[in-house]
């Protein structure tokens, strides 16, 4: 059984058929020439599938209407706390050292006094629509990065509210904590820069990629409904903090170079900078997130990947191999996702479709796991991941079966009945209904194991690693 769509000029990706029948896929590994090229139109082909130009400029429109009721309620959240007494002065040199050259943070700046002086005197309904703006913006957010992960399902209003309060209470209170740390590492290197200006400069350079590398990889973490580790989100924030360090350095050096922008535009010289420089925030932030969500599928060597005639036949039969070994893999019936990408390398968007057909069916149960959740650097497990088991007897569940399901199911022998009743050529109807039976024959004739007899007793899947089977045999409650 050969796998489909295998590009012939990558020979490190081989399918082969064992002695007992079952597939086999090779995991030798290796980046060619012609794959390295590959993975640039991958690239480029997932920039274009996700519209990220267009989708930054609508976040650039909402994020510009949004703006000013989530600096009020940060500002207002800032006047709680006492530690956070001296946050305006802070967040005037933020602006002006780390997001914006100085004639547009200046004029930033003064708008953010106003908006603290105006916080106090916000009534009830005035709070709640302020809230309701931010709420708006940030459901946009996390659909945008939804649609960048492939997520079909968001999350439970009553989670995305939770969530959105958190950021919302919390997120003024980390972003005040980062201001003190940066005004202390100005402070430290202040005397520095007397004696060694390149060297003052290269560590708050790198202590701005730091904590920029920080935010990002909370951010693609937090926000996707999809389980993300930590470390695909790190060299994703990293790359996105590094372009945001090199965007702002580029655009300041061009308003001190090309100041005919004040001329052009005079007084609202700041608010065209402002909204450009905040599309090229969204870009690099969007990059990121693509970067991040593109490296699982990178790692699983499916990149390459392009249905084809018979594939969802082979990825179920791979799905359902791991199911039906799951008892060697972790010494339990439940398979966790991970374990199944891991040993399959089926991305998550096909995975979800093979999986989501098989519970229809009644062949494959969905168990949620409740156990504390556990992080590592290699490894991260949700208190909420997914476990699949098989439920399917694997003494009558019949290659036949699945093949039905994925290639040739019962919604096309009803199609050829309806167009036996409708068709007024007989003849043409009478082919065409004993092609489809022909075919069917052929299915119980050539696929009549069942899943046993096919990959035998002990359900053996290879030679892959046991890297993610700890999550399947996690407790769940």
């Amino acid at each position: 059984m050969a796998m489909p769509n295998q590009p012939p000029q990558h020979p490190s990706h081989t399918a082969t058929d064992s002695a007992d029948g079952s597939l086999e896929v090779s995991l030798e590994r290796g980046l060619t020439r012609a794959e390295a090229k590959d993975l640039v139109r991958f690239a480029l082909r997932r920039l274009r599938e996700e519209r990220l130009p267009q989708v930054a400029g609508s976040l650039t429109f909402t994020t510009t209407l949004a703006l000013v009721p989530l600096l009020t309620i940060v500002l207002a959240i800032f006047t709680m706390f006492p530690a956070f007494g001296q946050v305006r002065t802070m967040v005037d040199a933020w602006f002006v050292q780390n997001l914006m050259p100085p004639a547009i943070a200046s004029t930033i700046s003064g708008n953010l006094t106003q908006f603290a002086s105006k916080a106090k005197g916000l009534s009830a309904l005035g709070a709640v629509a302020l809230l309701f703006t931010t709420a708006a913006t940030m459901s946009l957010i996390e659909r945008v990065f939804n649609q960048i992960w492939g997520v079909r399902q968001p999350r439970p209003w009553t989670q995305r509210l939770l969530v959105y309060w958190a950021l919302i209470t919390l997120g003024p209170i980390l972003f005040g904590a980062s201001l003190s740390f940066t005004s202390q590492l100005v402070d430290v290197t202040g005397g520095l820069e007397r004696d060694a200006s390149v060297l003052a400069t290269l560590a708050f350079t790198l202590a701005s990629i730091a904590a920029t590398t920080g935010g990002y990889t909370l951010l693609y973490v937090a926000v996707p409904n999809r389980h993300v580790t930590w470390r695909d989100a790190f060299w994703g924030a990293l790359a996105a903090a590094i372009a945001f360090e090199v965007a702002k350095r580029v655009f300041g050096l061009f308003i001190r170079q090309f100041p005919t922008y004040a001329i052009i535009y005079g007084a609202l010289a700041a608010l065209p900078l402002f909204l450009v420089w905040i599309y090229v925030t969204w870009m690099i932030t969007l990059v990121g997130a693509l970067l991040t969500a593109a490296l699982p599928v990178v790692k699983y060597e499916r990149w390459w990947y392009q249905a084809a005639p018979g594939g969802a036949f082979v990825d179920a039969m791979s799905v359902l191999k791991v199911l039906h070994g799951s008892a060697k893999l972790s010494g339990t019936a439940l398979v966790s996702g991970s374990t199944i990408r891991h040993h399959t390398r089926i991305g998550y968007n096909e995975l979800a479709r093979l999986l989501h057909r098989m519970v229809a069916e009644g062949w494959v149960g969905r168990v949620h796991d409740q156990a504390p959740a556990k992080i590592s650097w290699r490894h991260t497990k949700r208190a909420s991941q997914e476990h699949w088991v098989l439920l399917a007897d694997p003494d009558t569940l019949r290659l036949a079966d699945v093949y039905r399901l994925f290639v040739f199911d019962f919604a096309v022998e009803e199609a050829v009945q309806r167009e036996e009743e409708a068709s007024p050529d007989t003849a043409l109807s009478l082919d065409t209904g004993a092609l489809a039976r022909r075919v069917e024959e052929a299915v119980e004739a050539g696929l009549g194991e069942t899943l046993r007899e096919h990959f035998g007793d002990t359900g053996d899947t290879g030679d892959a690693g046991d890297a993610d089977a700890d999550a399947a045999a996690a407790p769940v409650s």
